[in-house]
Formats: C-alpha cells, structure tokens, sequence
C-alpha cells in the first residue's frame, strides 16, 4: 500500500461534555496524518523544505463525513493515501477507524506551495516535483 497509516489515543481535551471527539480534532489529525503519510515515504517535512524550496502542502479544500462519534479513550486509526496528483495539486483521502469500524472519511486538496516573488509574504501554488510523485503513488478510490 502507498498510504500510510497514523494512530491517535483520544484524550479527554480531545472532546466535549458528552466525551464525543469535538469534529475540528479530526482535521488536525488529518493534517498529523499527512505528514507522517510523506515521513513514512522518505520524505520528512524539513527535508522537503531545503530539498524542494517548498513552504509546505496548504490545505485549500477539506470536508468530512461523520460514519460514527468517536469518544475518550478510544484508539483511531487513520488511513491516509494520495488519491489524486495533480501539476500543483493532490488529493487525501483519509479513512478513521475505531476497532475497524469506519468512523470517519475525510477528503483534503492541498497545494505543493512555495514563495511567491511577487509578494514576499505570501506563497502559491507551485510545481510538484516529479520525484516527490514517485515516492507516493496515488491509489485511486
């Protein structure tokens, strides 16, 4: 498999009242699990930044859907690939399991991004390197 796979323990500031998982988490696990998806192929994010002269992959779409809450103390395990490269694009897809039960599909368009020169404080979206494409092979749906 290209993908990879990233396990998070729910903590108790994870989630609200009724100790369900507060949906915002699930996007910074996805973001914890993109990088550990590029580490787990080599490629670790501030390599990537001096090889590449990338300012990192920001995130320009996302949405989820939501199979089942997931609560304090149980473990997720969350499978990302690369469904889609794009020339400056790609896009995750990233399936959260509980105890193998699908809890949570998420879909994330991100940007290969780098410095714009026309305005030093901002980024857009530039080249993916080839090379960077070959070390994860996208997995169609």
């Amino acid at each position: 498999m290209a993908g990879s796979t990233y396990k998070v323990k729910v903590q108790w500031g994870d989630c609200d009242g009724a100790r369900i998982v507060f949906y915002p988490n699930f996007f910074r696990w996805f973001d914890e699990a993109t990088r550990n998806l590029f580490e787990s192929h080599g490629l670790p994010w501030l390599d990537m930044i001096e090889r590449y002269r990338t300012r990192g992959v920001p995130l320009v779409d996302a949405k989820a859907s939501f199979r089942r809450p997931a609560r304090f103390g149980d473990t997720l395990e969350i499978e990302t690939r690369v469904a889609r490269w794009g020339t400056r694009s790609f896009e995750l897809v990233h399936t959260i399991r509980i105890q193998g039960e699908t809890a949570v599909e998420g879909r994330e368009t991100r940007i290969w991004g780098v410095d714009d020169p026309d305005r030093p404080e901002a980024l857009k979206a530039g080249v993916i390197p080839a090379e960077v494409k070959a070390a994860i092979p996208a997995e169609p749906a």
